[in-house]
């Protein structure tokens, strides 16, 4: 995603509902890597991984700069799973929404395994990026939640190793905000502005405001995101939420990112910040008893209230194509998505997970974070992983919302600027 950085059974059954339209599949694939060609049928599965890998393999791990402690605890541990094979296990520090600018620059440079958010996968497969799953398709087949599967598919080619299932969603100061507050925009800014405060939302980055739009029922790529003609944000719902958000600063709306957000809502000038589950234990922190947590609120565009829609989305464990030890990168990718270890990183680092078992476990269920990004969910949409998303998250895709709300781009100029944003939105994206 670049955008940012499960949940119970309850929310599979939620996702499914929602992201319908995305169907499974994968296929038996033959793979090229640097070292050459490798078939590996793929029902193969993690019983035989143990025949598989190259001696002496040196494997490089890209993650992000908060996951670097606990994803140096699982290198460990795989080198010792696999002691026969004298691994070597590398983990540079790589943030997932920066990932794909990374390895498409210098693909042989890049990590043997990289974590990306799924939108990323077309535009990484098409750059020949990504080494199909010919291993491991079984497994996550059947482990992992079906639309993490097709999220992980391009094509009907299983590349990805499930990690995680992700969505914004609010969380508070409850000792400024009421649960009832916080149900709609307007309700809580004016709240917070009563009691010398602000909210925080990131009108930097599409993935935060995208939702905004798609409350109003804007399109990005069509109903089922895989049209490329068929994104909507020129029309007169977009224009509508457009003029909405040109207003929110004025009404006490701040913009704010994430790593502000946790020292504002410390210091108490900042009660509230939409985001996801990877900061709920600095925002716990940060909040101490008063802390929070909420679906998105409401936003009232042509006199109704709307409920905004996030992106549901995952990230993935991928395979780099020009790996010198694709088997081995292969083990390394399954075996960091396996139940317990999705675990850990539920426990370390808040990631929720996309294994059945993992997501249904009393630790991930019992928590009220987890509860918030539940019922989100329940109103969000897939996020689209054609190649055009790349012109999506662009520095001048996002641009436009962050003017708008900053007022650098006049209302008489809204549906001009619209335009361009929608059109841009349609170029062919190189390889």
């Amino acid at each position: 995603m670049t955008g940012k950085k499960i949940v119970s059974l309850g929310l599979v059954c939620a996702l499914t509902a929602s992201m319908a339209a995305m169907g499974t599949g994968c296929k038996n694939t033959t793979a090229t890597s640097s070292k050459g060609t490798l078939s590996q049928q793929s029902s193969a599965s993690s019983a035989t991984s143990s025949a598989l890998g190259e001696q002496g393999a040196k494997i490089t791990l890209w993650g992000s700069a908060d996951d670097q402690k606990m994803l140096k605890e699982l290198a460990g541990d795989f080198v010792k799973k696999y002691a026969d094979k004298k691994y070597t296990v590398t983990v540079n520090v790589q943030d997932e929404d920066k990932a794909q600018a990374a390895i498409l620059k210098d693909v042989d440079a890049a990590a043997d395994v990289f974590d990306v958010p799924h939108d990323q996968l077309g535009a990484l497969v098409e750059a020949g990026a990504c080494y199909p799953n010919t291993v491991f398709a079984k497994d996550v087949q059947a482990n992992d939640d079906a639309n993490a599967v097709q999220a992980s598919t391009y094509k009907g080619t299983l590349y990805g190793y499930p990690r995680s299932v992700q969505s914004i969603f609010l969380f508070y100061n409850k000792s400024v905000l009421s649960a009832d507050d916080v149900k709609t925009m307007d309700g809580m800014l004016k709240k917070a502005k009563g009691a010398g405060k602000s909210c925080g939302w990131d009108m930097t980055n599409l993935y935060d405001t995208a939702p905004f739009y798609l409350a109003n029922g804007v399109k990005l790529f069509g109903d089922k995101g895989t049209d490329v003609n068929g994104s909507t944000f020129n029309s007169p719902e977009a224009v509508a939420v457009a003029k909405y958000i040109s207003g929110l600063k004025a009404n006490g709306l701040k913009n704010v990112n994430d790593g502000d957000a946790e020292k504002l809502l410390k210091d108490g000038s900042l009660v509230a910040q939409a985001t996801g589950s990877w900061k709920s234990d600095a925002f716990k922190k940060a909040l101490g008893s008063n802390y929070a947590v909420a679906k998105l609120p409401t936003i009232n565009v042509g006199g109704a209230e709307k409920q905004i829609v996030s992106f549901a989305g995952y990230t993935l464990y991928l395979v780099n194509a020009h790996s010198k030890f694709p088997q081995a990168a292969m083990q390394l990718a399954e075996y960091l998505t396996e139940k317990d270890n999705q675990l850990k990183a539920f426990k370390d680092r808040k990631v929720v997970p996309a294994n059945k078992e993992a997501a249904s476990d009393s630790s991930v269920t019992g928590d009220e974070t987890v509860a918030a990004q539940l019922e989100q969910t329940k109103t969000s949409i897939p996020m689209p992983s054609i190649t055009q998303m790349t012109n999506f998250w662009s520095d001048s895709s996002m641009a436009y919302t962050k003017d708008i709300f900053e007022g650098k781009i006049k209302q008489a100029d809204i549906q001009t600027k619209l335009n361009a944003w929608n059109d841009s939105l349609k170029a062919t994206v190189k390889k």
